[in-house]
């Protein structure tokens, strides 16, 4: 009698949910490694990596510029073009936190003024704490003002224009004939401190006078003849350039700027201003 051949062993068709099982059990694996990779974020890291986020989609940010500040989150370029008001307003505010910050750890907080004038910036400093009366020579104690505005312009891009005013006193010394004399030389002191001492590049920098036609308060107080009595730092951008700074509310318009410093011409003084009176109160 022969034998019968064995028959083949049943295939297990339930068991094929070992194989999703196995997949399933790989994704999660993976998943777990990368929650512990994430949960270990390096802070620096981090913090480069978000803020080339930010640079990257930032819509002001401009391209095609050399350099850049530090000050400035994303190194904005200086292009021509229309000024976009909301990015000098974040420039001013950034700018103002800076000085704050420095002239607090310098022990002259208060005495630096940042504020925006038409399309610049301008960090503004009383003449009282620069120079003696009716003098273009920097204080000895000006040298903290100086320093703490000298290191934030170090850092910033912009075209720089020193400007100095005065009041509508005569001055009327030997050395200083008029207001035009004496604020074209303070403009030119602060100008060759910045350059010389704070390291302000001298090619991007210029000064200028502007005598007792760029007031900022009324004349007829004397607190309005001190606010008047300053050098300005301006931060120039590019639609404004170099061309007339006219402020609305100035009353009347110089006929001439005295300037130095880059490659700026140095107009002569008309004939037709007159020699102001020598008596009076320095400015």
């Amino acid at each position: 009698m022969s034998k019968r051949k064995a028959a083949p062993a049943e295939a297990h068709g339930d068991e094929r949910w070992v194989i999703s099982y196995a997949d399933l059990v790989t994704l999660l694996l993976g998943f777990f490694i990368i929650l512990y990779s994430t949960s270990k974020v390096d802070a620096d890291k981090f913090k480069m990596f978000a803020f080339g986020l930010n640079t990257a989609f930032n819509v002001d940010v401009k391209s095609g510029a050399e350099g850049g500040s530090p000050i400035l989150d994303g190194g904005r370029g200086l292009l021509p073009g229309p000024i976009n008001t909301g990015t000098i307003d974040r420039d001013l505010e950034a700018i103002q936190n800076e000085v704050d910050l420095r002239a607090q750890g310098a022990g002259v907080s208060g005495q630096i003024i940042v504020t925006r004038q038409d399309d610049n910036i301008v960090i503004r400093l009383p003449n009282q704490l620069l120079f003696a009366s009716a003098s273009a020579d920097v204080r000895p104690e000006a040298a903290a003002l100086l320093a703490v505005a000298g290191s934030v312009i170090h850092e910033l891009p912009h075209q720089v224009r020193v400007e100095g005013h005065t009041d509508n006193v005569p001055v009327g010394t030997e050395r200083y004939p008029t207001n035009w004399e004496l604020s074209s030389a303070r403009a030119t002191a602060v100008l060759r401190y910045l350059t010389e001492k704070g390291g302000m590049d001298a090619s991007r920098a210029s000064a200028a006078g502007f005598a007792e036609f760029r007031p900022v308060a009324s004349n007829d107080t004397p607190e309005g003849r001190a606010a008047n009595r300053r050098a300005d730092i301006v931060l120039l951008y590019p639609s404004a350039g170099t061309t007339s700074y006219a402020r609305p509310n100035a009353s009347v318009t110089p006929t001439t700027t005295a300037w130095c410093g880059s490659a700026s011409p140095v107009p002569a003084r008309p004939a037709n201003v007159l020699r102001q009176s020598k008596r009076g109160i320095n400015t």
